[in-house]
């Protein structure tokens, strides 16, 4: 797991989601849309182990003409090591996982990676960020 496509999800996790070197388990997140008709994407530190977290990433999705959010990806990111890894994904067609509960890889594992490390950077590049939820200012304040 020490190659550099799990090196490169660790440093774009680390530079979207604040402190994720120092995780809190709960700690939740919010990336808003930037113009209208964007998505929202969510964040949330679901279970922390010493220097090893696991990242929940969600995105707002359209069910029956309201958003709704849905689970996108599951990410290990291991702090001390400097690497991250995607554990789970769900498009518009499937929900996949990277490896089976006897801990056998997916033969897609690779590719799967590479397509978290692909829109981790174009949400990067699009200048999205994930803030603490509770610094996010209400709609109507």
């Amino acid at each position: 797991m020490q190659g550099t496509l799990y090196k490169r999800l660790f440093e774009r996790l680390t530079d979207l989601i604040p402190n994720l070197t120092a995780p809190r388990e709960g700690t939740s997140f919010y990336a808003p849309p930037r113009v209208e008709g964007d998505i929202a994407s969510y964040c949330t530190v679901s279970k922390v182990q010493g220097s090893v977290c696991e990242v929940e990433i969600a995105q707002d999705t359209l069910v029956n003409g309201r958003e709704q959010p849905a689970p996108w990806m599951v990410f290990r990111v291991d702090s001390a090591a400097g690497v991250a890894e995607l554990l789970a994904m769900e498009d518009q067609w499937r929900y996949e996982v990277v490896y089976a509960e006897d801990d056998t890889p997916n033969p897609r594992r690779s590719q799967m990676n590479l397509f978290a490390v692909n829109n981790l950077t174009a949400m990067l590049n699009l200048g999205g960020a994930f803030r603490p939820v509770d610094a996010v200012e209400p709609i109507n304040a």
